[in-house]
């Protein structure tokens, strides 16, 4: 099933909100699922009503990977798991369902969003890097990462060919 018709099924209201209001997230939940309210912490601050899942509007035209990607997270905090391992469930989820889409691809070198094996594969990055770009999200623009230590202009330019911003393109 479609992740926008579940959603429809399971009662849920998707909602596009503007970038700059979500871009920490890119997208977040406050919903009823199998008798038990769930919502990460984010929902709270950023006061989503129930049974909303609230997208960013920047990210529209991949909005099938993005709800499904919430969708399974939603089923893995029913579960059980706290908000950081039903995320990574729900990464695992999405690269077995998605693993040969050129558009899921796509989306995952958005540098605010992909994963760290993307950072970690692009030549002359190693893990304490990857991670300093990854707690430094969102970006407004790949030209942002020039400003960390230990990215000149080589290892920028080898960002440049494989990453792109959605700030840039929306």
């Amino acid at each position: 099933m479609e992740p926008r018709e579940l959603s429809r099924k399971l009662g849920y209201k998707i909602r596009y909100i503007p970038h700059d209001e979500i871009k920490d997230y890119i997208a977040c939940y406050r919903v009823m699922y199998e008798g038990k309210e769930i919502y990460p912490p984010a929902a709270l601050r950023l006061g989503i009503p129930l049974n909303e899942i609230w997208l960013s509007d920047a990210f529209k035209k991949y909005e099938k990977y993005i709800l499904f990607h919430e969708l399974r997270e939603i089923a893995h905090r029913a579960e059980g798991y706290d908000v950081d391992n039903a995320h990574l469930l729900a990464l695992k989820d999405e690269k077995m369902e998605f693993k040969n889409d050129e558009k899921w691809k796509k989306m995952k070198m958005e540098i605010n969003i992909c994963p760290i094996e993307e950072l970690l594969a692009t030549p002359g990055i190693g893990k304490k890097l990857a991670i300093k770009i990854m707690e430094n999200r969102p970006y407004e623009s790949i030209r942002e990462l020039k400003k960390l230590k230990g990215i000149g202009e080589k290892r920028f330019e080898a960002f440049q060919s494989r990453f792109w911003c959605i700030r840039e393109s929306h």
